[in-house]
């Protein structure tokens, strides 16, 4: 008969292999990362480690951060003008926070962490190869995407294979895997391939700027900030007279982007200078609490339905910017708390070699994507951002019990 103390242990050992499923699979499949998250949280339950879990969690600053900005997004459920189906939808779509709290608790040991890192590494670079004869043959595998796409959409799936290139270039540096660097640098090669030549996502384009610059300084100092940035600008230079796709899609958006105010038809990146337009005129209304939480799509929507009488007129749930999001319903003090929570996650990230700082890199990607989406709150993106969070961030239990000791 097993004892409860070993049913325990295999529950939290099935919780974090699940932790290492619901990340990969995020951006391939909505609903398998919905199951496995399902399955992780009962886990983790099950084990009856829940309560110490969450006692490590909110001892992490990035914890306290969470718990404070979620506060602050329950404050402006009181005097947002919705009903409370609404105000609890817009709660939801910030879930992901729940699972970087858990995780804080439930990833402290660091050889965890380099299994997640791993298996994402493996099987990102598994999926870089489908995609290219994919991407050759003209093939589409999903219905409404590119050939070569077979993850969420365009933009989910460069996002992927940036995370993976980070953890590549990280795992790179360490000593212990000196035998394996010749296999780290043809996966990033894939990875660059994918996300330059055949993704046409512009968000996957301007995410890997700064992220690769930010890894680069971690890993070399600023000392060599000017040959990180020559080296990244360099890959960039050849991919922009190499690839077709990228030269045109550039194109695209700096037409749109020139002529949406004479346009008469809806464009991608004309919706979005309208969208900025409106929510930036909302906001200086009341720029300190905003408009509550879930107040976005009425708010917006009385605005354009009485200025226009075109495509402009278009109702949203979401301005495709994350930061201006946040201000329209939740004032200055909800965008100062987002930045803390992002400065916090930085910051701790830095603080917890060796993974910490792929996380941290991967976070600077998104927050950059996020100028135009809202990568923090959907499905995919958000995911993905919040397991790598809370797996590499979480602090090395037995690095502080160590520590403890010798205090």
């Amino acid at each position: 008969m097993l004892s409860y103390a070993v049913i325990s242990k295999k529950a939290l050992l099935v919780c974090r292999y699940l932790v290492i499923v619901t990340a990969i699979s995020a951006p391939i499949s909505t609903a398998a990362a919905s199951i496995a998250s399902i399955g992780l949280l009962l886990a983790w339950l099950l084990s009856g480690q829940a309560a110490h879990s969450l006692k490590i969690s909110f001892r992490h600053p990035l914890g306290k951060i969470i718990l404070l900005f979620v506060a602050w997004l329950l404050v402006g459920c009181l005097y947002a003008d919705t009903g409370w189906p609404a105000k609890l939808a817009t709660l939801m779509s910030w879930n992901k926070l729940f699972f970087v709290f858990i995780l804080l608790g439930l990833f402290d040991q660091q050889h965890w962490q380099q299994r997640f890192v791993i298996a994402y590494i493996g099987f990102m670079a598994a999926a870089s190869v489908v995609a290219i004869p994919l991407w050759a043959l003209d093939l589409i595998v999903r219905s409404g995407r590119e050939p070569g796409i077979f993850m969420t959409n365009y933009s989910t799936q460069s996002m992927a294979f940036i995370a993976a290139l980070l953890c590549c270039l990280f795992l790179a540096k360490d000593v212990r895997l000196a035998g394996r660097r010749q296999y780290l640098w043809a996966a990033m090669a894939l990875f660059l391939f994918n996300i330059l030549i055949i993704s046409p996502a512009r968000s996957g384009y301007l995410a890997l700027l700064p992220a690769l610059a930010f890894a680069g300084v971690v890993l070399y100092g600023f000392k060599r900030l000017p040959l990180v940035l020559g080296a990244v600008f360099g890959i960039l230079l050849i991919a922009a007279f190499s690839s077709s796709t990228l030269q045109q899609r550039f194109k695209q958006g700096l037409a749109e982007q020139n002529s949406y105010q004479s346009s008469d038809k809806l464009t991608s990146i004309g919706i979005r200078m309208v969208f900025y337009t409106n929510t930036l005129e909302l906001i200086k209304a009341r720029p300190i609490f905003g408009y509550g939480t879930s107040s976005f799509k009425n708010t917006y929507t009385d605005l354009v339905s009485s200025k226009y009488r075109d495509w402009r007129s278009q109702s949203t749930t979401d301005p495709h910017n994350q930061y201006l999001f946040i201000w329209l319903e939740n004032g200055l003090i909800g965008v100062l708390l987002f930045l803390a929570y992002i400065w916090t996650a930085i910051r701790q990230g830095l603080r917890n070699p060796p993974y910490g700082p792929i996380a941290a890199s991967f976070l600077v990607a998104i927050c950059a994507t996020s100028l135009f989406n809202s990568h923090f709150k959907t499905f995919a993106e958000g995911n993905l951002l919040a397991f790598f969070l809370g797996a590499l961030l979480a602090r090395d239990s037995v690095a502080q019990n160590l520590n403890t000791d010798h205090a």
